[in-house]
């Protein structure tokens, strides 16, 4: 009879343990079934090393064009590719764009021409530069050989690195948002804690003409922001204007492999969404959008807003689509 009660307290007690959990993990099970994102397709299929960190313009005919970066092959060497694409779910791979080159951020500026920012490692990859280069097709681009800003010098003399870039334009100028990539003994609070895996937050920069930037003082999303207190990164992000509104879209997790509380592991890798009113100041308004996947990028199609998704292993990854209900 005692084995019976007991067993009976256990079950009645079983739905306030679970809701005690979810709230204090932030894991919700049923994103999937209450989200905004309808699944359309695996628009680029895991087949070869050239679709990681996609960027996405929209040329004046309509059609686009998808930049990435991958090794395909090389020998590791980083190099930017491209894919295009007129309805935003069949993309044809148009081949290598530009060598050694990583992250790429592109925008179609005022003359018609294309211009694609990148990064590149220095000082036997001890530090990191930001390059440019201009294209009038979009496939043939030539190189700015001088770099725009160097980490750890000038505008970037208190940043390490600069990473995951994404490029808006302004009424006036433009607007890159980086991952600045961080250790706990980088903050004086953490000098003393053990742990040693990385942290990222999403800072920005602004230029008046794209080619002279300037570092914007604050941070855009750090890894500490409600609700990410149980996160150590936040970055790889997208924005979009629609209205008088900014939205981003970025990835916020911790690597299981690097913190061991087991009940973190349920809110691992999710994408959130954050709104603004200037681009610079963020609220976190949802969390774990997508049940998986990384390197979210957003655009605006005449049959609504679509977003890209990376999903895969650490060699090669998918790329899915999604478009707004």
């Amino acid at each position: 009879m005692k084995r019976v009660i007991k067993l009976a307290l256990i079950i009645s007690g079983l739905p306030i343990i679970t809701a005690v959990f979810f709230w204090k993990t932030g894991y919700n099970p049923f994103t999937p079934f209450f989200s905004d994102w309808k699944f359309e397709k695996t628009v680029i299929a895991a087949e070869q090393d050239t679709n990681e960190n996609p960027d996405i313009i929209q040329l004046k005919n309509g059609c686009l064009r998808l930049y990435s970066h991958g090794t395909m092959g090389s020998g590791g060497i980083m190099s930017i590719f491209s894919y295009s694409s007129c309805d935003g779910l069949n993309w044809k791979f148009e081949g290598k764009r530009i060598e050694r080159a990583a992250m790429p951020a592109a925008i179609l500026i005022e003359d018609g021409k294309v211009r694609i920012y990148f990064q590149r490692g220095a000082e036997n990859d001890t530090r990191q530069v930001l390059m440019t280069a201009i294209s009038d097709d979009g496939l043939n681009f030539k190189i700015n050989e001088t770099p725009l800003l160097i980490t750890e010098e000038g505008e970037l003399k208190d940043v390490k690195t600069i990473t995951h870039l994404e490029i808006i334009k302004l009424n006036r100028g433009y607007r890159m948002y980086f991952d600045e990539d961080l250790k706990p003994t980088d903050f004086e609070r953490y000098k003393n804690e053990k742990w040693t895996w990385p942290v990222w937050r999403i800072r920005s920069l602004y230029s008046e003409d794209g080619l002279h930037w300037n570092l914007e003082p604050g941070i855009r999303i750090d890894y500490e922001q409600e609700p990410l207190k149980y996160m150590q990164r936040a970055g790889s992000s997208t924005v979009i204007k629609d209205g008088n509104l900014y939205y981003m879209y970025f990835n916020a997790g911790f690597s299981p492999w690097e913190d061991l509380k087991w009940w973190k592991r349920f809110a691992w890798s999710g994408i959130y969404e954050a709104v603004s009113k200037d681009g610079l100041n963020w609220k976190i308004i949802d969390k774990n959008i997508f049940k998986y996947g990384s390197d979210p990028k957003i655009v605006k199609m005449e049959d609504g807003i679509r977003i890209y998704i990376s999903e895969g292993d650490r060699v090669i990854n998918s790329i899915e689509s999604y478009i707004r209900k």
